[in-house]
């Protein structure tokens, strides 16, 4: 009996061979589809075929995660019919002993291009021949000097764009490393925008090194202060930086709450595990565009959306100030703005208690009434009060000035000096204190002219020519604060 059961287990193993090849073909670890990642535009098609090491798979059932994004057939063809993204998974089983899947990605998205001052002009009808649909176009950066870090294009990008029939965003390079500084930079953004209508967000860009040191909920109260601020002048809002810093820095739900915009390039979907509308993949050559430009898909449609533009305010009763209760400015931050709401037609007046500590003067106006700034000039605490013209409704804050650090400037040829009429030289100055904006002033032009101010090492050259006789002082003044002597000079 015992060999009898021997040989019927051993002819049983034989007979099961004889199967098991015909499933290893189609059922192995092998079992592949000819793509696992696809970008489409709306209504484009394409083919997924599934394999069993060289052999084509037919046998399978095809689904789509998310159909009124993404279709696909009992062949394996897929179309793209809406923005959005969907999975596309492809199955085949045998009986209830085997059963393989595979999937593909399939992004369904809108193609866009983002740009600054360092992509020159741009020439728009190039571009939307091209067929970019949104543009998200920088604003400037930081928040220290206004003037000088709006972006130089900003004006005829957002022109261009929307007069080709362009979508257009925004976005703001930050430096904030406090919550005040990121509300300051979204004061300069709006400031910029000048309630300009919008299809896509305002988006705060944060990548730069400065940020590298900050705790995830440091960056969160960061991101919190510039989009909330965005919100509620009246536009939608994102953030945008690279997979690595977004995995390390901006985990705070205070970040989550916004849109995403993500930066992940050389791969074919961003290695992000957390829900994003928009994802930049590389920098390419588009036509109407000098160099390389950065290149995005968007997966929500924005501009099916309602335009985004704020409105003055209609109440005459509103009259509101961005600024915080107390302010303290610091050697790096020593320009402060802020917001009035109002539906005046005439612009407030602003007063300082101390002009010595601050000097307040109107800035400009703004879609929702109208911005201020205050200049740091010394030492101690004033009181800013800004009072409508119209109704009389007034609103106040405090600001703490610091002792300005006193500058002293040496020259190459000493504090005073002689030249001959006619002569020029390119006067070394070296100040005690470094500063960027520093610009020169001569107290008699008949005497001596300047010329541009180039940056050395450790100072200035300031071109200067002897012009006619005399003598004449040489001031050097930083942003707001009092001239300060260079030198005498006297020409001969």
């Amino acid at each position: 009996m015992k060999k009898r059961l021997g040989s019927f287990f051993l002819v049983f193993a034989m007979l099961m061979t004889l199967f098991l090849p015909a499933y290893a073909d189609t059922y192995t670890t092998d079992f592949m589809i000819s793509s696992t990642f696809a970008q489409m535009k709306k209504g484009d098609t394409m083919q997924l075929r599934v394999y069993s090491g060289t052999t084509e798979v037919t046998q399978v059932t095809w689904a789509s995660s998310n159909p009124a994004v993404v279709q696909v057939n009992s062949t394996g063809t897929v179309t793209a019919l809406a923005i959005g993204q969907a999975t596309v998974t492809a199955t085949s089983a045998s009986g209830a002993i085997v059963s393989c899947s595979v999937s593909c990605s399939v992004n369904v998205g809108i193609p866009g291009i983002d740009v600054s001052q360092h992509r020159g002009v741009i020439d728009w009808p190039k571009v939307k021949a091209a067929g970019i649909q949104f543009a998200i176009i920088r604003t400037g950066y930081g928040n220290e000097n206004w003037a000088k870090q709006t972006d130089t294009q900003f004006e005829n990008n957002y022109k261009g764009a929307t007069a080709n029939g362009i979508a257009v965003g925004a976005y703001h390079y930050s430096y904030a490393t406090n919550v005040t500084m990121a509300a300051q930079e979204a004061e300069m953004c709006l400031s910029v925008l000048k309630g300009r209508p919008l299809q896509y967000p305002v988006v705060f860009d944060v990548e730069d090194k400065v940020h590298n040191s900050l705790s995830a909920d440091q960056m969160g109260q960061i991101v919190n202060a510039f989009c909330s601020r965005i919100q509620q002048a009246g536009y939608k809002t994102a953030v945008y930086s690279y997979v690595n810093f977004y995995n390390a820095r901006l985990t705070s739900p205070l970040v989550a709450q916004y849109d995403t915009w993500i930066a992940h390039w050389g791969v074919s979907q961003p290695n992000f595990n957390r829900p994003y509308t928009m994802w930049q993949y590389a920098a390419q050559s588009i036509p109407g565009v000098n160099g390389l430009c950065d290149v995005n898909y968007s997966y929500y449609d924005y501009a099916g959306t309602a335009a985004q533009q704020p409105t003055k305010p209609t109440d005459p009763n509103v009259f509101t100030s961005s600024a915080l209760s107390s302010y303290s400015f610091t050697d790096q931050s020593p320009d402060y703005f802020y917001r009035i709401t109002t539906a005046d037609a005439v612009a407030p007046t602003a007063v300082s208690s101390d002009p010595n500590v601050a000097e307040v003067k109107f800035s400009q106006q703004s879609a929702d009434g109208y911005i201020f700034h205050v200049i740091h000039k010394g030492e101690g605490q004033a009181t800013i009060t800004t009072t409508s013209a119209v109704t009389g409704a007034s609103v106040s804050f405090t600001v703490t000035g610091n002792a300005l650090p006193k500058v002293v400037y040496f020259t190459d040829l000493g504090s005073s000096f002689t030249l001959q009429k006619g002569q020029t030289y390119s006067l070394r100055v070296m100040p005690t204190v470094i500063s960027g904006n520093v610009k020169f002033l001569i107290g008699n032009p008949a005497v001596l002219t300047g010329g541009t101010v180039q940056s050395t090492s450790g100072g200035w050259y300031y071109p200067i020519t002897a012009s006619g006789s005399g003598t004449t002082p040489i001031y050097a003044q930083v942003g707001g604060r009092a001239p300060v002597l260079v030198a005498t000079v006297t020409v001969s």
